[in-house]
């Protein structure tokens, strides 16, 4: 299995047939590319039915990304930190980014999705046209969901089960539960290595949110503090997995903000 597969599971075979025919693409004919960060214990398949629901379409190329530990990245170690995690990515990411595009993260991957923008920034990189961010606090805020690398397996399943997102097979499963405690519990303490030193970004930040979300609104508008540019803000019904509850909902709404802003760069 080569570095593309592990990484982008559901594109690396588009990706490689633009880097070996990169003669017959013209700007002017590509997809906005986004690249989407999973939540805690979830992997590129949480994203998988967008990929479906875009292939046709001409100007949207979602684009999952794998962390180390996960499906097809099942043997690579898991990264310790947030740090480690980005610069994993980002020794493959410059092989396979074309602009436009747009980095997306839901939850920790909302975290890992910011730094990844920042890391950008930092190094002069051709920066994202815009941030959008699911289902977290800003980095700078106290996070206001219990959970911990230290919480136990009990507090952990309650909490997952109150937030929903987690299949039933799962959680009656003892072998899969324990399996998915284990990549979640490593997840949390990744996200606990995330510290705040006051990173800005300078592209705009869509930041989403759900009514029943331990991520309220009032919550997630403090994204607005970590941008010089653009900020918007976007409230939906349901729990903190209302990206996948809400379906098509939420997915038209989230490709009617992607088609803007790749209309604006026109």
């Amino acid at each position: 299995m080569n570095i593309l597969q592990r990484w982008f599971p559901f594109n690396h075979r588009k990706i490689q047939e633009e880097q070996e025919n990169t003669d017959s693409f013209r700007p002017s004919e590509e997809r906005i590319q986004v690249f989407c960060f999973p939540s805690a214990g979830s992997s590129a398949g949480l994203y998988r039915s967008w990929c479906n629901a875009t292939h046709d379409m001409s100007d949207i190329d979602f684009i999952p990304v794998e962390i180390p530990g996960r499906g097809n990245h099942i043997t690579s170690p898991a990264a310790d930190s947030i740090d480690e995690l980005v610069e994993a990515f980002l020794s493959v990411f410059p092989k396979v980014v074309r602009t436009p595009y747009i980095i997306y993260g839901h939850s920790f991957g909302a975290a890992v999705a910011f730094q990844v923008a920042y890391t950008l920034q930092e190094r002069g990189f051709q920066l994202p046209e815009k941030l959008i961010v699911a289902g977290r606090h800003a980095p700078h805020m106290q996070d206001p969901n219990p959970l911990s690398s230290a919480s136990t397996d009990a507090e952990i399943i309650e909490e997952i089960k109150k937030m929903g997102g987690t299949p039933e097979a799962i959680l009656n499963h003892p072998e899969m539960l324990q399996f998915t405690l284990s990549q979640l519990r490593g997840d949390l303490r990744t996200h606990e290595s995330l510290r705040y030193t006051g990173q800005k970004l300078q592209i705009p930040i869509e930041a989403h949110c759900a009514t029943q979300d331990d991520a309220t609104k009032e919550i997630v508008e403090y994204w607005k503090d970590v941008t010089t540019d653009e900020f918007h803000i976007k409230e939906f019904e349901g729990h903190h997995f209302f990206i996948q509850a809400l379906g098509e909902t939420y997915l038209n709404s989230l490709m009617d903000t992607i088609t803007q802003t790749r209309k604006s760069l026109s």
